[in-house]
């Protein structure tokens, strides 16, 4: 009750509606905001858990049309991140700003560059399909020689079936090879 009488004659002593009246102090303190910096701003010094009703209070008294929510924390994010500012953990904890690392599941991610960029850059492309368990596989290449090679290299062979077709075998089905 003494924080509420100690806000209450702050808000007087600034010619401003006090608590009683939270209508007609958010229609003060929106007409107050001077320009969507000055917002952003005002939602930056507000705690997480308050900004939505923050903004929600102020949006409908401001001298301007209010950005979305989202926009004005996806902006301060990039302010933070940009000025390398600490960060805050759930339990109130500042730690200093590190720079993130780009991790990838993949151990050499240079060989999957190679891989999309001459696959981008490849004139022939061949699909093929396993006679015996249907896997589909698709090869690049600059040429037709290129293909086969990389076909051959990833374990695919050639076979005959029973009804004298040519097909290709699947490295994982190497008991229908014959």
């Amino acid at each position: 009750m003494d924080n509420r009488k100690t806000i209450n004659n702050y808000l007087g002593n600034r010619g401003l509606s006090t608590l009683d009246n939270p209508q007609g102090l958010c229609q003060q303190l929106g007409f107050l905001v001077e320009d969507d910096r000055h917002f952003m701003q005002m939602l930056n010094k507000c705690l997480p858990q308050y900004r939505r009703d923050m903004y929600e209070a102020l949006r409908p008294h401001l001298r301007f049309e209010a950005r979305p929510l989202d926009v004005y924390i996806a902006e301060l994010g990039m302010q933070a991140e940009i000025e390398k500012l600490p960060t805050v953990d759930a339990d109130g904890k500042f730690h200093e700003y590190r720079t993130p690392e780009i991790r990838t599941e993949s151990p050499d991610l240079a060989e999957d560059i190679k891989d999309v960029v001459e696959e981008t850059l490849a004139k022939k492309h061949l699909t093929v399909t396993c006679r015996k368990c249907t896997r589909e596989e698709t090869f690049h290449g600059g040429t037709r020689a290129d293909v086969i090679y990389k076909l051959r290299a990833a374990g695919w062979t050639w076979g005959v079936d029973d009804a004298g077709e040519g097909r290709e075998i699947c490295p994982d089905c190497p008991a229908s090879r014959n």
